[in-house]
C-alpha cells in the first residue's frame, strides 16, 4: 500500500511542474559495477543548452522528501534562479562505502568505493548527460550532498577541482576519521 501512496504523490507533484521535466534513468557503471539510478530535473524551454549549469546531488533518492521538484519549479518559475540542470544520484546498500573520502578510509574501513563513486560522476555520469541531453558544455558545475553525501561532495570537488567550481554541504558528516573515539582519539592530534 505504501508504494501506491508514493506513486500518487509522485504523479501529483509531476502534474504541477510547469517549468521542469523530471526523468529517472539507470546508468550502467563500470566503476561501481552496478546500475546507478539518477533523477534528472531539466528546465523546459532552454534556448541553448550551453546556458545551463549543472548541480549533482548525492542521495538523490531522498530529494522527494524535501519536496525538491516543486521547490526547484517555483524558483525557476519566479526567475529567482538561472536555468539549472539538477541530477540526484541514488545510493544503494553500499552507501557508506561509496561515500566518504577517496584516499582515506574511516576507522571501520568504510569509504573503499569512494574513488569509484567519484569516477562514476566524472567519467560516466557527466558524459552521459552531455550525450543524452545534447548539452555540449555546462556553464558551471556544482556538487552537493547531505550528511555523508556532503562529505562525499567535498572530497569529490577537492579531487576534481577542474570539474566542480561550487560545493554544497548540508549537515555534513565531518566526523570521518581514521581512529575510533574509543581508541585513544585526541582532537588535538587529528
Amino acid at each position: 500500500m505504501a508504494w501506491l501512496q508514493t506513486l500518487y504523490l509522485v504523479l501529483m507533484l509531476l502534474e504541477n511542474l510547469s517549468h521542469i521535466l523530471v526523468e529517472q534513468r539507470a546508468i550502467a557503471s563500470k566503476h561501481l559495477k552496478r546500475y546507478v539510478i539518477v533523477d534528472c530535473y531539466l528546465p523546459k524551454n532552454i534556448a541553448t543548452p550551453t546556458e545551463i549549469s549543472l548541480l549533482v546531488i548525492n542521495d538523490g533518492q531522498s530529494l522527494d522528501e524535501m519536496p525538491f521538484a516543486p521547490v526547484l519549479n517555483e524558483l525557476l518559475t519566479s526567475g529567482q534562479i538561472e536555468p539549472l540542470f539538477c541530477v540526484g544520484i541514488h545510493c544503494n546498500k553500499d552507501r557508506r562505502d561509496e561515500y566518504g573520502t577517496a584516499n582515506v578510509l574511516d576507522y571501520e574501513g568504510r569509504g573503499k568505493k569512494a574513488s569509484a563513486h567519484q569516477a562514476f560522476i566524472v567519467e560516466e555520469l557527466i558524459p552521459f548527460l552531455h550525450q543524452q541531453y545534447k548539452i555540449e558544455a555546462f556553464k558551471r558545475k556544482a556538487i552537493a550532498g547531505f550528511s555523508l553525501g556532503g562529505l562525499s561532495a567535498i572530497d569529490t570537488a577537492w579531487n576534481y577541482p577542474d570539474v566542480f567550481s561550487t560545493i554544497g554541504v548540508f549537515s555534513g558528516s565531518l566526523w570521518w576519521r581514521m581512529k575510533d573515539l574509543n581508541d585513544e582519539y585526541d582532537d588535538h592530534q587529528h
